[in-house]
């Protein structure tokens, strides 16, 4: 499993592009659509997972 990210991501808007910059080089652009659909889902499962331990991960 992936080591989880601890520092978050940058969003910016311009010429109507939503990006987003992260680290190790991440970069991802989106339509503005794209972008609000993508923070609803990353917020419901954040909710998620700060109900979860990460001691009940299955076995790699």
């Amino acid at each position: 499993m992936l080591k989880p990210e601890t520092i978050p991501g940058v969003a910016a808007a311009e010429y109507g592009v939503v990006t987003l910059d992260g680290p190790d080089g991440l970069a991802i652009g989106m339509t503005p659509e794209a972008a609000a659909e993508t923070g609803r889902r990353l917020i419901a499962a954040a909710a998620l997972a700060a109900t979860q331990s990460p001691e009940e991960r299955p076995l790699d």
